[in-house]
């Protein structure tokens, strides 16, 4: 998918968007909108729902293969032995230092097998057990590798690594991603997946995995979908754009993330600590569902010492960089012309410089004149200049590469 759209990025004519590009700009009244409304959506308890389909359980069924992805030295994925009553469960395992990715998958239908269709229900459930000296505090599941926004098991059972068996039940309307991608609704196994940013020694069990229906609500359920632009010509230009603003339309058309977790807002702001007290809860959730790394200028973290250049607190920005990932931005430019580049940033020395691609034509080599140090220490420079040869709508790409905050871009007129 990924080469298929840089692919068409890339085949796009000069001056124009490309004509089968996807992505739709961000709307952040919209994506407010959207918050307020599911917050105030009532949540339905584990008793609203009844089981209505058994994809897999230890007690009839031994089938599938597992897989893992990261997990240190002696990660694995596998079938235990059974025990006294007959059961065996799906055990998983990682021994992880700081920093890492871990993910474990178990397919349990083959290619040729009629997978179950997730529209017919209302809610998936398993249970699962966490054990260990050092385990995750947080745990995502998903139904694919490449799901770019798995869900947190977190709010809907927040107890569930206390090293007992827990059945957790998660709502199909909570799984964005489906309504990003219609089609995705096949079934035929799960993936769970963490980021730890201290050293982690765990294990999984999982057991008995089931589709169920509401209770109150036999109708399938309206897979909940990202809010429509209000404002379709997206981010003006000259002028400020944001990095955090990045299109609509998901992993491979909007955007390139080497994982699949939002390891800032969906793992590290889920912390107290991170949650700060001159931010509030649409900073440190701000879209946890995506891929894309994102976070928000912290009293503690970033305006603790002198910067070069004090970013607003809570400005959002775009971090932990990794080389080749980039950004879509669905931009309006108003007049054709040159434009200054000036970027609130930081970076770690031996980052390499930035660049823009405009409707999938190079446009902008940007090495930055200052190395900051940290991603941290702040700074704001003008990093290169860009021509826009038309008015009008237009795509413009961000490339970045590891070591990276981003904020945001002035985009100047020269005169």
């Amino acid at each position: 998918m990924l080469v298929a759209a840089m692919a068409l990025l890339l085949s796009a004519a000069h001056g124009a968007p490309p004509p089968d590009y996807r992505g739709r700009p961000f709307d952040d009244a919209a994506y407010r909108a959207s918050l307020r409304a599911e917050a105030e959506a009532p949540a339905l308890p584990f008793r609203a729902y009844t089981e209505a389909l058994t994809l897999w359980t230890g007690r009839s069924s031994t089938n599938g293969w597992g897989w893992v992805t990261g997990g240190g030295t002696n990660g694995f994925i596998r079938l235990d032995p059974a025990a006294a009553d007959g059961t065996r469960v799906i055990h998983a395992h990682a021994a992880l230092p700081n920093y890492r990715n871990v993910a474990f998958g178990w397919q349990w239908s083959a290619p040729g097998d009629r997978p179950a269709n997730l529209l017919d229900y209302a809610a998936v459930s398993f249970s699962l057990k966490v054990t260990g000296p050092q385990k995750m505090s947080e745990l995502f599941f998903g139904f694919t590798a490449d799901q770019p926004a798995p869900l947190s098991l977190r709010p809907f059972q927040p107890s569930f690594a206390d090293g007992n068996w827990h059945r957790v039940t998660l709502p199909v309307r909570a799984m964005k991603w489906f309504g990003e991608t219609p089609g995705r609704t096949e079934i035929r196994g799960f993936v769970l997946q963490t980021f730890v940013w201290t050293a982690a020694d765990f294990d999984l069990f999982v057991d008995h995995v089931t589709l169920e229906r509401a209770t109150n609500a036999p109708a399938a359920p309206t897979l909940a979908r990202p809010p429509a632009a209000a404002a379709p010509h997206g981010q003006v230009i000259p002028g400020r754009l944001e990095c955090a603003f990045y299109d609509l339309g998901g992993e491979g058309v909007s955007y390139h993330d080497t994982t699949p977790l939002n390891t800032l807002s969906a793992v590290l702001n889920q912390q107290p600590i991170h949650q700060r007290p001159h931010a509030t809860s649409y900073h440190w959730n701000f879209r946890r569902d995506e891929g894309v790394d994102v976070s928000f200028v912290k009293d503690f973290a970033d305006l603790n010492h002198t910067n070069r250049y004090d970013p607003p607190v809570n400005q959002l920005y775009i971090g932990g960089t990794e080389d080749g990932e980039w950004c879509n931005y669905t931009i309006e430019v108003r007049r054709a012309g040159t434009c200054q580049i000036i970027a609130a940033y930081g970076n770690v020395a031996g980052a390499r410089p930035l660049r823009f691609s405009l409707d999938g034509q190079p446009a902008a080599e940007c090495p930055c004149p200052v190395v900051t140090g940290s991603m941290h220490q702040w700074t704001r420079e003008e990093v290169g200049r860009i021509t826009f040869p038309e008015p009008g709508t237009h795509v413009l790409t961000l490339h970045y590469e590891r070591g990276y905050n981003l904020g945001y871009f002035d985009f100047v007129e020269v005169q």
